[in-house]
């Protein structure tokens, strides 16, 4: 261990699935510098999310506690805020500079948490000013863009390219910030916490040039189960998305989407390369725990589902490196059942910091042994998300072994059991038909722990008169949309600033230019024309009028 105390750096993408990185056996992807990162420490092969969505998933990383303690049950703001111990205003207190670049998804936005610092970059602002990567574009002349981040309300699911340059694309960003960092702190006495996120590989998936054609549509591996008996899912899940991300799209753009979602990953990787070049330069490498790290993963259309917040291990299980030489052994894989409740222990426990809360955190410390892991293996660990008390049915609760899942959804009392050793990929649900007395024997057991487990950590709302885990009785019909989210920041900017930004139907036109797995009016312009959506002042107004003029489809 070092004499001083050690530096923490976390780099955080955004829905990136456990499996995109070449160490973790992916041989078409390329990611170099994350495959050095795992020879240089250890690579938890069987690292999951406690909550597989982007805000409950950050706050059990930075206070270690289940969903019902930190409030964030979704992506929600609870009014009033409970109170909780963060880990960078324990570690603030303890003396070291704690700052974040890029993603946070801290609602408010400003609201720190400890961190003394804040260079935001995040996905929808709703000032220019609060924004920093915002600022940085203004200033290097690309003010005029109105979906920076690619165009989520038409385009969220579907292909496209960056309008952005990579030099000032906002992983780039990222990259570059911390790198500044890094080297404006070499010399200090005072150690330092710095979180880095990036909203890629998070749909839209609009890579820059050349790393949108970095692969071929005809490598990319098709979806798993991706024709999936819609009748075998979750009711919850047989069409969520479905429409909006072409549930029923052709294999070539399936294939087009992955390859723009691996080349937004090489694009981070390229970064954390210069990242961790940079530590080295700097003779820090020995003094800073790195640990990169994913809030939770993406289907890409595995079981013909999208997203996150589902308990499917390509939604759940999430990427994570350590790398500390002389501290964390060099070059091994574990197979210990770890989760993001375990950041928060690690970091204090490395920092010599006391954890002052009543209530014990979730995870135990990763550095629990020589050359880093737990001191106990951990035999099973939740999966939690959503509340039913607040109005949404979409709760779910898995149980998660090392060879073994079991997942319960309240809404209808879905039951589902996979055997993780012979059925890796979750193709056959145990517990559909007629399931043997041993699997409904295993099921009922892993439904106790659950029960027992919601009564101590979860919502007293998901639980029946008789104590047991409810079912809503409720289902839900097919319905198409579209993603509805267009730029806040734009319509707070001075009236003639926005005269001179592109238009939405130009934002459009400009990010698919080159793609050709599929045409503009294969997409739901009905839909997109009645939430505000234009093509005004481009060659396809046509087809947005011919749209509108559409009657609503029967479902």
């Amino acid at each position: 261990m070092p004499s001083r105390r050690p530096n923490i750096l976390i780099l955080f993408p955004d829905q990136m699935r456990f499996d995109a990185m070449g160490c973790a056996g992916n041989d078409v992807i390329q990611t170099p510098n994350l495959d050095r990162m795992a020879l240089e420490g250890v690579h938890f092969r069987q690292a999951v999310t406690p909550a597989p969505l982007c805000v409950p998933a950050r706050h059990c990383l930075l206070t270690g506690q289940h969903c019902a303690a930190h409030g964030r049950w979704g992506n929600i703001h609870p009014e009033p805020e409970p109170f909780n111990h963060y880990l960078p205003e324990l570690l603030a207190n303890a003396g070291y500079l704690t700052e974040s670049i890029g993603k946070m998804h801290f609602m408010p936005p400003r609201r720190h948490f400890g961190f003394e610092r804040m260079q935001l970059m995040e996905e929808i602002p709703e000032f220019r000013e609060d924004d920093e990567y915002l600022c940085y574009l203004k200033q290097h002349g690309y003010g005029h863009i109105r979906e920076v981040h690619g165009v989520r309300n038409l385009l969220y699911h579907i292909p496209q390219v960056s309008v952005i340059p990579e030099e000032h694309h906002g992983s780039t960003w990222v990259a570059d910030r911390t790198v500044e960092f890094l080297r404006r702190h070499m010399g200090e006495d005072r150690p330092f916490f710095l979180m880095a996120g990036w909203i890629a590989p998070h749909p839209p998936w609009n890579a820059p040039e050349p790393f949108a054609s970095m692969y071929r549509n005809e490598d990319m591996p098709l979806p798993v189960n991706y024709d999936r008996d819609r009748g075998a899912l979750p009711n919850q899940l047989r069409w969520r998305k479905y429409q909006e991300c072409m549930g029923n799209a052709a294999p070539e753009r399936l294939q087009r989407i992955k390859a723009l979602y691996y080349g937004n990953v090489s694009l981070i990787d390229k970064g954390v390369g210069r990242i961790l070049d940079t530590l080295d330069m700097l003779g820090m490498s020995d003094d800073t725990l790195v640990i990169f790290a994913s809030d939770h993963g993406e289907m890409l259309g595995d079981q013909g589902c999208w997203q996150k917040h589902s308990p499917y291990e390509a939604s759940v299980r999430v990427p994570f490196l350590m790398r500390m030489p002389g501290t964390v052994e060099q070059g091994r894989a574990s197979d210990e059942l770890i989760t993001l409740h375990d950041i928060m222990p690690t970091a204090l426990e490395l920092a010599g910091v006391e954890y002052p809360g009543t209530r014990p955190m979730r995870g135990a410390s990763l550095l629990g042994k020589p050359g880093g892991g737990l001191s106990q293996r951990r035999e099973e660990t939740v999966i939690e998300l959503f509340n039913t008390e607040m109005g949404s049915s979409r709760r779910f609760l898995s149980l998660r072994r090392p060879n073994v899942k079991y997942n319960y959804f309240l809404r209808d009392g879905w039951e589902e059991l996979y055997d993780l050793e012979r059925d890796p990929e979750e193709r056959n649900n145990l517990l559909l038909g007629s399931p043997s007395e041993h699997d409904r024997r295993t099921a009922d057991e892993m439904k106790a722990v659950l029960t027992e487990w919601e009564k101590q950590h979860g919502f007293a709302s998901s639980l029946d008169e008789k104590g047991e885990l409810k079912n809503q009785g409720m289902e839900i019909a097919f319905h198409a949309k579209v993603n509805p989210q267009f730029p806040l920041w734009v319509e707070n900017v001075p009236v003639e600033e926005k005269a001179l930004m592109e238009t939405p139907g130009e934002s459009v036109v400009n990010a698919i230019q080159h793609e050709d797995t599929f045409r503009l009016e294969d997409l739901e312009l009905k839909r997109w024309h009645d939430i505000g959506g234009s093509l005004e002042g481009t060659p396809f107004q046509h087809l947005l009028e011919e749209a509108s003029e559409e009657s609503e489809p029967v479902s």
